[in-house]
């Protein structure tokens, strides 16, 4: 079933197809928030903020974009609002439990996320999300624009911008990430 029409039934008061919209958007949307706001712990109380939210707000939903963009339309602004009321306080992201036979790898792979977290704190806060939201979330160039409500040369910029300048920063910086 399209996700179109998932909307439309539960915006018709088959609110049992919501548990579709959840399953569909659940870990794509945790990914987002705990890469903006990134505390495990407020990230999980957020996502379940955010289903509330969108439940109760889909008879708004128009359809004049694409459901995923009005959907992360609800997430980067509730995430703003989060963390202007918490002045941006973070904790450090706890990694999920791995398999403890390769401690190496499980070093390994927390040195990358970090270098890779370094490097992306080093751009502006559109940017960011810019990136976040094409290469985590696959959403298309029409759709960031409309979730960041810039223009999609906006978007095209930034993206290449973005790229150039985390390349710069590796090859002069060096680091696992030699490939971006």
């Amino acid at each position: 079933m399209e996700m179109d029409e998932i909307v439309a039934r539960v915006k018709n008061g088959e609110n049992h197809y919501f548990e579709h919209i959840i399953n569909h958007y659940e870990q794509k949307i945790f990914i987002t928030v705990i890469r903006i706001v990134r505390n495990r712990a407020a990230t999980e109380d957020i996502v379940q903020d955010i289903f509330i939210k969108v439940f109760y707000s889909i008879h708004k939903y128009k359809h004049t974009g694409s459901f995923n963009a009005w959907i992360y339309r609800i997430v980067v602004n509730y995430c703003f609002d989060y963390l202007r009321k918490h002045k941006y306080q973070t904790i450090e992201i706890a990694s999920d439990v791995m398999d403890s036979r390769y401690p190496e790898k499980i070093l390994l792979l927390r040195e990358r996320n970090e270098q890779l977290e370094q490097l992306l704190q080093q751009l502006d806060e559109t940017d960011y999300f810019v990136l976040l939201l094409k290469y985590v979330n696959g959403l298309s160039y029409d759709e960031i624009s409309e979730v960041l409500q810039i223009s999609l040369n906006d978007v095209r910029n930034k993206l290449h911008r973005s790229k150039r300048k985390l390349r710069s920063i590796v090859t002069t910086e060096g680091g696992y990430f030699y490939e971006v």
